[in-house]
């Protein structure tokens, strides 16, 4: 991918709401989290603080055995989000383990779906993986989906060797992301109009405490 076909294709995450979650960068031999932000036009890369004077070696291993799946934007589906899709749909040269991959491939969520070939809102996959004790976190590394979109890598940041104080901040980083935006989708959970009316009757008939 040509540079200015690399900035293109930020600039059009980026339009559809990339900019909410953190990437991690290498800086020299340097390692950064920040958020992109427009200014005057341009991406620009804003660090959050989050890891000073952190090694690009100590957080090396998040571009390889740390891979979750991509960050994409996939048309014609029926959540209006970014999305993101599993590692299992994703064109990596990377071989993950088979312990890891046993470990990913358990991780399900209340829909049946599990992480490794998980595929819906970019929400709703970040939810059930920082629920499963995952931490995921954006990488400026296109990736191939299966799906026909170009991505960008997702990994889980706790195969960086940082301070826990770092990766509390980071979790804190995604999980406000995360459920700043996260809505329940009648679509998206395959409930029709009758069923989502029972659900919300019960609902109102025994709230929780």
């Amino acid at each position: 991918m040509s540079d200015t076909g690399k900035g293109d294709f930020f600039n059009a995450l980026f339009q559809r709401g990339l900019g909410e979650f953190p990437l991690l960068r290498r800086v020299d031999e340097a390692a950064r989290i920040g958020v992109l932000v427009m200014n005057k036009g341009q991406l620009v890369f804003k660090d959050r603080g989050v890891l000073p004077a952190t090694k690009y070696a100590e957080v090396a291993p998040c571009w390889d055995l740390g891979l979750l799946g991509a960050i994409t934007d996939l048309k014609g589906e029926q959540w209006e989000s970014l999305s993101f899709v599993g590692i299992d749909r994703c064109e990596v040269k990377v071989d993950l383990s088979s312990t890891r991959h046993n470990v990913l491939g358990r991780i399900i969520a209340a829909t049946g779906e599990n992480v490794l070939d998980f595929k819906g809102s970019v929400y709703r996959g970040f939810k059930l993986m920082l629920d499963a004790g995952l931490l995921p976190i954006v990488l400026p590394l296109p990736v191939a989906t299966r799906e026909g979109a170009m991505g960008l890598a997702v990994t889980d940041f706790r195969f960086a060797t940082v301070p826990l104080e770092a990766l509390i901040k980071v979790n804190d980083l995604v999980r406000q992301a995360v459920d700043e935006h996260l809505t329940l989708d009648v679509h998206e959970v395959d409930l029709d109009e009758q069923e989502f009316a029972t659900l919300f009757e019960r609902y109102q008939d025994n709230p929780p405490p």
